[in-house]
């Protein structure tokens, strides 16, 4: 039995409410509550809150800190201005991916950045690695604040009353700070299930406050099962699933992100400058099973008994009511319509490449 997981603030709550407790990237995290398909509908219908603590949190500060990033980073920061966020990838020098993640600009020398679980360590070391001579300073607030996911529909219209803030106004990817029920939070139209939403963080002193004033306005607490089936419908890309240090972000589809960022050498930019122009050998599909089963990841995939690639990521999608899944494959087999063989518990069953995303409501 593991004993040493990290807790969140909100461990207590979640055992409290019968959760099923596992190990998430050294978290003793809620996979589900009741249900995850329960949960997950809850989400698609009404409203769910995620804790979603285990994530890293940093703040970058200083007067070079947009040029550092635009080093640091594959899309452009030129896109951003005050109160917005922005969804980008932090490369290797060959393309592949060191993370994924989200920043936003408080101020143009002040940023707040989000990241994956897994690499909070790897990518804080990253950056200080990287900051040269450049006058910038970054702390690690992960483990002072709390983070949570309200997603849902209804999200706008409960939290609207705890707020002292316009949420009209804030639009996709902007955020503001305000008050909830008189606690300071940070408030951002961000979110990983293909739903309206906010992600909010706040000091940890406040969790159990916040959590409950959310509940209380008629959400459901969801777990890692619902937002990893809720992520898998819109088609967000999971790190360590779809990109990763052997996958480059134009191989999983993510070729919106390359931006040519004229004048700026920034980290990976030569080859993926070069995929994104000339295609990549193997790319991100999506798959539905013509034949019952269930996909997960690393399943192999073969067309005429060859192989050509592997699923990153699968299972059943509540919203509809079957099997899908993404896959890397060669690119001669991308077009929708292809079916292919999928290797599924020694049996070999027959899929077909899809259309993604495959639910998105945002």
């Amino acid at each position: 039995m593991i004993t040493d997981l990290k807790k969140t603030p909100l461990y207590d709550i979640h055992v409290k409410l019968g959760a099923k407790m596992v190990d998430f990237a050294g978290f003793s995290m809620p996979v589900q509550y009741e249900s995850i398909i329960k949960e997950h509908e809850a989400v698609r219908t009404n409203a769910g809150v995620f804790d979603v603590s285990h994530m890293g949190e940093f703040l970058l500060e200083g007067k070079d800190v947009i040029d550092f990033l635009q080093y640091i980073m594959i899309n452009d920061l030129n896109l951003l201005e005050p109160s917005k966020g922005q969804y980008s990838c932090m490369c290797y020098e060959n393309g592949t991916v060191v993370d994924d993640l989200v920043y936003y600009e408080e101020a143009p020398d002040r940023f707040r950045m989000i990241v994956n679980a897994g690499n909070i360590e790897k990518d804080f070391q990253w950056l200080t690695e990287h900051i040269g001579t450049k006058n910038v300073k970054i702390t690690n607030l992960s483990k002072e604040r709390c983070r949570l996911a309200f997603q849902g529909p209804k999200s706008d219209e409960y939290l609207q009353s705890l707020v002292d803030v316009d949420l009209a106004s804030i639009n996709r990817f902007f955020f503001a700070h305000c008050n909830l029920s008189g606690i300071p939070i940070f408030l951002a139209r961000t979110g990983y299930t293909g739903e309206r939403g906010f992600e909010i963080s706040f000091d940890n002193i406040h969790a159990k406050n916040v959590w409950g004033a959310l509940i209380n306005l008629g959400a459901s607490p969801a777990g890692l099962g619902a937002r990893d089936s809720l992520r898998l419908e819109a088609t967000y890309s999971l790190y360590g699933h779809e990109i990763n240090d052997s996958i480059t972000p134009v191989e999983a589809g993510l070729f919106w992100l390359v931006k040519p960022k004229e004048g700026i050498d920034y980290i990976g930019k030569k080859i993926l400058i070069k995929q994104k122009s000339q295609g990549t050998d193997r790319v991100i599909v999506g798959l539905n099973l013509l034949d019952r089963g269930i996909l997960r990841e690393n399943f192999k995939i073969f067309k005429d008994g060859e192989e050509i690639g592997y699923i990153t990521s699968g299972g059943y999608s509540p919203t509809l009511k079957k099997t899908i899944g993404l896959g890397l494959i060669k690119k001669q087999f991308k077009e929708e319509g292809t079916q292919l063989e999928i290797e599924v518990r020694n049996k070999s069953l027959r899929g077909i490449v899809v259309p993604t995303p495959f639910y998105r409501n945002v």
